[in-house]
């Protein structure tokens, strides 16, 4: 009898941990963009899943758990030899290269590969993030692409009586020509006086200016905290704009339905979610060839793109859209049929399908 339980003892242990594995999606306290991506893949996979799926900050005393970091930071920063090998890892990289500038970027970077050695799959949001990975020795098979997601339930385009009611309340004039731009481009939490130029806000200037004579009746919306280097710069540049700081992430939708179109100046990106957003609100997208638009926007149908800096010729795509109503539709109903591939439910129904793969849940 003993020597039957100690033969079938593995099985027993094996068996015990998969009754009690359970997800846990990992982020940080912080009220931005990672609560709403964990809000969602987390509830998503509950209802998949049928069971709870909690969101902590803190996973280093769990054991025969699933455990989805959802934050990296909390991954690199944590005591990680702490966390026990009974656990299956997944993390998730957005973006990211070495010698940006950013002292915690590079520090990952020097502990590449080995960092990732204990995960079962790196999940990349585009190909760019991808390909760096795999250059710094990351295997590719190793690497999950799963795009970011959109709300389509709480992003839709608005009708024309609701448009004309949003841009009364905002103080926005019916025949102005209105361009978005909703990422956080300022260093810290602050003012934001100083750029973070991975966002590429001193591109956004740029082609604010070359659009500034062709267009008078320009304007720009704005939204999030650090937006202080691009106020003063449009100030300077003397075009007019609104920014509205959101206390509720949801809220932004009716700063989307103002909107003629949306531009995204950054260097690199994971996403950014304004891509997804803009379409969903039948917004038009122009943006630097990085990131989700890279994979995404096929130029000329959805949306268009150029290369990083390419300033001049993002303000002829922009001026070729406000100048042509019909195009403009085009584009609006290119992004509209795009984003419907886009929605948190396929996206976590692909977190699913990843960790059935790997034989976890």
């Amino acid at each position: 009898m003993i020597s039957l339980v100690h033969r079938f003892d593995p099985l027993v242990q094996a068996l015990r941990g998969r009754w009690y594995r359970q997800v846990h999606y990992v982020s940080d306290s912080a009220n931005w963009s990672f609560k709403w991506d964990a809000h969602y893949i987390a509830t998503g996979l509950e209802e998949r899943l049928g069971r709870p799926v909690p969101i902590i900050t803190a996973p280093w005393r769990l054991r025969h758990q699933v455990i989805l970091f959802g934050n990296r930071a909390v991954w690199f920063n944590g005591p990680r030899d702490r966390l026990h090998p009974s656990n299956a890892l997944f993390l998730t990289w957005f973006h990211g290269e070495p010698g940006s500038g950013e002292e915690k970027m590079d520090a990952m970077f020097a502990m590449m590969p080995g960092i990732f050695e204990r995960m079962r799959k790196v999940i990349v949001s585009c190909v760019t993030s991808r390909q760096v990975l795999m250059a710094h020795g990351v295997p590719g098979d190793k690497i999950e692409l799963i795009p970011l997601g959109v709300d389509l339930n709480c992003f839709q385009p608005a009708d024309a009586v609701t448009r004309t009611r949003l841009r009364d309340a905002l103080e926005i004039p019916q025949d102005a020509c209105v361009i978005g731009s909703f990422q956080k481009d300022g260093q810290g939490w602050g003012d934001g006086e100083e750029a973070k130029l991975v966002k590429g806000p001193d591109y956004f200037l740029e082609v604010m200016a070359r659009l500034r004579e062709r267009h008078p009746r320009l304007m720009v919306m704005l939204t999030g905290p650090a937006r202080g280097y691009v106020k003063r710069g449009l100030e300077r540049l003397g075009i007019p704009y609104r920014h509205r700081f959101l206390e509720n992430y949801l809220d932004i939708v009716s700063c989307y339905q103002v909107l003629d179109l949306y531009a995204i100046t950054s260097r690199a990106e994971g996403g950014p979610k304004a891509l997804m957003e803009s379409w969903a609100c039948g917004v038009p997208v122009v943006s630097s060839r990085m990131g989700m638009p890279a994979d995404w926007i096929l130029d000329g149908q959805n949306g268009f793109l150029s290369d990083v800096g390419d300033t001049a010729r993002m303000a002829e795509q922009v001026s070729l859209l406000l100048e042509s109503p019909g195009l403009l539709a085009t584009m609006r109903e290119g992004g509209l049929e795009t984003v419907q591939g886009l929605g948190w439910g396929q996206i976590v129904g692909q977190y699913h399908a990843m960790m059935r793969a790997s034989d976890v849940i």
